[in-house]
């Protein structure tokens, strides 16, 4: 089983947000952790992340952003994604709309395996087929199958 198999489930997808601001689709996406045992504190984590985000901008560019939470509250790592088909302004390094964001709370204490995956999840959002494959997803069973091809 590859690795975001197992950190990826379908009911952490959100394959059309609505919102159009950063802060809204943050909410928007954290959402899906309402009721995860993973995220102990829904608030604070959604707290953290903000606090995380106007520290400085987790858009890396070419439409994607990976906001990360490492925080002891968080049981496991999880994976969410959510798709914007319309773009979100995101204050990215290149000054573009967001179409994939890919959130990613990881617990303290797994501090080289919160590495790993933010860079094996930057890796595999830097390959232009797969980011449009994800922006023409239609339905979140298709998001989840197209990241557990992945490999890395």
């Amino acid at each position: 089983m590859g690795r975001w198999a197992r950190i990826l489930q379908q009911e952490h997808v959100v394959a059309a947000l609505q919102s159009n601001r950063k802060f809204d689709a943050l909410r928007e996406l954290t959402a899906v952790f309402e009721d995860a045992a993973a995220v102990q504190d829904h608030k604070q984590f959604l707290a953290d992340l903000i606090r995380r985000e106007k520290q400085s901008s987790t858009g890396i560019g070419k439409n994607v952003a990976v906001p990360h939470v490492h925080e002891d509250s968080i049981h496991k790592e999880v994976l969410a994604v959510g798709i914007s088909q319309e773009g979100i302004e995101f204050d990215s390094v290149d000054g573009e709309p967001v179409h994939i964001i890919a959130l990613l709370p990881t617990p303290l204490k797994h501090q080289k395996k919160h590495m790993e995956l933010l860079a094996s999840l930057s890796r595999m959002l830097q390959d232009e087929e797969t980011r449009s494959e994800l922006i023409a997803a239609v339905d979140a069973a298709t998001i989840v199958e197209i990241f557990h091809r992945q490999n890395d």
